[in-house]
């Protein structure tokens, strides 16, 4: 079953699906780009499939044993990412007796070129800091993950660059702007830039914020063509 959607390019609202393996997905959607938080009961099982869309995903909360083209790896909450290019089989199993709380990324936009690494998946490549953040990377060609811890009373400063950004919120809660309208991000939520349209973020609370940002193609860490 699908709840309402209400279609805002910055900051959908998400669409709620519950599957009958006991999975719910809240899916928030700009364009050609899908955002997929899903909650895996134990023992839940995502049968092998494969689809037109490239998919990036992360457990959050949690373990995931995660295959994807015959590569299965047990996954640690921010600590490993998975790519799934065009058409490549994956499926998953929650092997805990935990509820496991995934973010997956999913895309397809003629003439883009989603690659993975020969395994599939990636380790976090720099832990550093950043505008008073800390912040850790994710690398593949086509797309970087940017982890940032925003500290209480800490900022992004509004800015703008060529780069899409999509972010969701991991932890606590923060003010995102896009383009002078500003939303309050909790667990979940997801905001959508395109390319040149400004944004920044304000954590105006005591305690940290965690965000994960994606960036299409790679702004801090660029792979040579």
């Amino acid at each position: 079953m699908t709840t309402h959607v209400y279609e805002r390019p910055y900051f959908p609202d998400s669409a709620v699906v519950f599957h009958d393996n006991g999975i719910r997905m809240e899916s928030y959607r700009r364009g050609d780009t899908e955002v997929l938080v899903s909650y895996l009961p134990p023992g839940a099982v995502v049968a092998p499939h494969s689809h037109r869309e490239a998919q990036v995903g992360m457990v959050v909360r949690g373990e995931l044993s995660m295959t994807v083209g015959g590569v299965t790896r047990l996954m640690r909450a921010e600590k490993d990412v998975y790519i799934a290019p065009s058409h490549v089989e994956h499926s998953a199993v929650n092997p805990t007796s935990e509820e496991t709380v995934a973010l997956d990324i999913k895309r397809y936009k003629p003439g883009e070129n989603y690659t993975a690494p020969s395994e599939y998946f990636l380790g976090p490549i720099e832990s550093r800091k950043f505008v008073g953040m800390d912040v850790t990377f994710f690398l593949e060609n086509w797309i970087e993950l940017m982890i940032a811890d925003i500290p209480g009373g800490g900022e992004m400063p509004y800015h703008k660059h060529s780069h899409e950004q999509i972010g969701i919120c991991l932890e606590g809660r923060y003010d995102m702007t896009v383009e002078e309208t500003t939303h309050e991000l909790v667990f979940g939520a997801t905001y959508f830039c395109e390319s040149q349209e400004g944004h920044g973020a304000a954590n105006p609370h005591e305690s940290v914020a965690r965000s994960l940002n994606i960036f299409i193609p790679p702004r801090y860490h660029r792979v040579p063509k």
